[in-house]
């Protein structure tokens, strides 16, 4: 009888391809370096094929509004939009000079991508949170019916909170350089006012601290509304708090990465 013997089953190779796509980004913002010296820096991790996490941060150094680019070379635009937003004219170039900013912010965003290809490249919808904190000055100078000149060195802290939504567009070359392209989007939310202003008002008649509390919260009545603040005026000075929108545009910026 001829020998019997058992076929082993052999298993059959692996032919399917995986998809490799490199699941973390680190990217610098040019554009917002450029034009606002805002070094604004980011990391993107992948969660799925098609959707990633990205945790970003910012800072401006604080200096004199004047001074920021965009902000001198359209100041013509700037004062016609303060004016359609309060409803009259403002020379705000002295303003501008007197007035130092600066600011930290962090963001965190959810993007869902599109198309075929795998990883974080291609047209993507970004959902995202973000917190701000301002530092701001301004001297305030206030002549009461006197003609006395009060000059209030106004310091504090102007710290937001929102979210909002964004269009864009990720390319990726040779799958380890990206170029981030922001379309448009833009936030809304809340920002909290805490500027005290330190200043020797023991001379101020109760009718003149009256004035200088009134002519502080106008700003409430010029903007209709969108800024509530409240003033209270002391022999030390004065205690400004309040909120008013946190309204931000995401649009035609750009950054540069390298993925890993």
């Amino acid at each position: 009888m001829p020998a019997i013997t058992e076929k082993q089953n052999t298993p059959l190779p692996d032919t399917t391809r995986k998809e490799v796509f490199r699941k973390n980004i680190v990217k610098i913002n040019l554009t917002s370096l450029a034009l606002f010296n805002n070094y604004s820096f980011s990391y993107e991790r992948s969660l799925t094929r098609k959707i990633t996490f990205v945790a970003g941060y910012s800072s401006v150094p604080e200096a004199s509004l004047a001074s920021k680019y965009l902000v001198e070379k359209h100041t013509p635009s700037i004062e016609q939009a303060v004016e359609s937003y309060i409803g009259e004219a403002v020379d705000i170039t002295n303003y501008l000079n007197l007035a130092n900013v600066g600011s930290n912010s962090i963001t965190g965003e959810i993007r869902f991508y599109g198309g075929t290809k795998p990883g974080a490249r291609g047209f993507y919808l970004s959902l995202y949170g973000r917190y701000m904190n301002f530092k701001a000055n301004y001297p305030y100078e206030y002549k009461t019916t006197e003609n006395r000149t009060y000059t209030l060195p106004f310091d504090g802290t102007i710290k937001g909170y929102g979210g909002g939504a964004m269009l864009g567009y990720q390319l990726m070359i040779a799958n380890r350089v990206t170029m981030d392209l922001f379309i448009l989007g833009g936030h809304y939310g809340k920002m909290k006012i805490d500027m005290p202003a330190m200043a020797d008002l023991s001379t101020m008649t109760p009718g003149e601290k009256s004035g200088l509390q009134e002519d502080v919260e106008s700003v409430n009545e010029s903007t209709n509304g969108k800024i509530d603040v409240k003033a209270s005026v002391s022999d030390q000075g004065v205690i400004l708090e309040g909120n008013a929108p946190f309204v931000g545009i995401r649009s035609l910026g750009f950054s540069l990465g390298l993925a890993f």
